[in-house]
């Protein structure tokens, strides 16, 4: 792969992550009164992680309105 596709791809994984499109997860991170809420995709988080792969094909994860909420 050359730099540039490279390149392309991770301004791509950043525009997906700034203007949260398509997402279908809800991470609540961080303890009261400081809770964070982060938007993510299953697809990324399961291709990236064996903890949330895991996760999600066990199907632990609460789902609410189609999302998964951890």
């Amino acid at each position: 792969m050359t730099s540039k596709f490279l390149a392309e791809l991770s301004n791509d994984y950043e525009k997906l992550f700034e203007t949260e499109i398509g997402y279908d997860v809800v991470i609540y991170a961080g303890e009261e009164p400081n809770v964070k809420e982060i938007h993510a995709h299953s697809n990324i988080l399961c291709i990236r992680s064996k903890y949330f792969s895991a996760a999600f094909s066990n199907e632990w994860a609460e789902k609410k309105d189609e999302k998964f909420i951890l």
